[in-house]
C-alpha cells in the first residue's frame, strides 16, 4: 500500500515570514499540531506546536517573531508512492511523528505515525480474518486442527 492511498487531508501550510502568533492561531483553527512552511511553493521547513512552545515562548520571543526563526529546517519527507512499510521505517529511523508527503516537489499531504498505526491495524485485521477462516474452516481433506490442551 502506498502512502498516497491513505492521505486524509491536505497539509496546512504557512509562509516563513508569518508571525508565530498567526501560526499558533492557524494551528488552533485547523486543529493541527504542525504547519508545513512553504516559500514560493517549495518546502523549506515545518513548525510544530512544540516548536512554538520551546523555541518561541520559552525563549520569550515576541509574538510577532517570524516562523522561520523557530521552524525546523532539516525536514524528513516521503514520496507519495512510498510503501507503507518504508514509511514506518522512516519514522523509526528519524524519530519524527509526522512526515510531509511529496509528489515530485509538490506537497500533497502529511502522514502521522498515529495514522500509520491505524492503517497497519486495519491491514492486520484483514490478515487475521484470513487466518481465522483457515483455522475455523480448513480445506476439504485437511485434518481438523487439534485443540490445545492445558498440560
Amino acid at each position: 500500500m502506498k502512502v498516497k492511498e491513505f492521505l486524509q487531508r491536505s497539509p496546512v501550510t504557512v509562509d516563513p515570514g508569518e508571525t508565530v502568533e498567526a501560526a499558533a492561531r492557524t494551528m488552533a483553527r485547523e486543529g493541527v499540531g504542525i504547519l508545513i512552511v512553504v516559500d514560493h511553493g517549495r518546502l523549506v521547513g515545518v513548525v510544530t506546536d512544540r516548536d512554538l512552545v520551546v523555541r518561541a515562548m520559552a525563549k520569550r520571543l515576541p509574538t510577532d517573531a517570524r516562523v522561520d526563526a523557530v521552524m525546523s529546517m532539516e525536514v524528513v519527507s516521503v514520496a507519495a508512492d512510498t510503501d507503507a512499510r518504508d514509511v514506518v521505517r522512516t519514522f523509526s529511523r528519524h524519530g519524527v511523528r509526522r512526515l510531509p508527503v511529496l509528489d515530485e516537489a509538490e506537497i500533497v499531504g502529511l502522514v502521522s505515525i498515529d495514522q500509520m498505526l491505524v492503517v497497519l491495524a486495519e491491514e492486520f485485521g484483514e490478515v487475521i480474518k484470513g487466518v481465522t477462516a483457515q483455522l475455523m474452516f480448513p480445506h476439504a481433506g485437511d485434518p481438523a486442527p487439534v485443540p490445545a490442551t492445558a498440560g
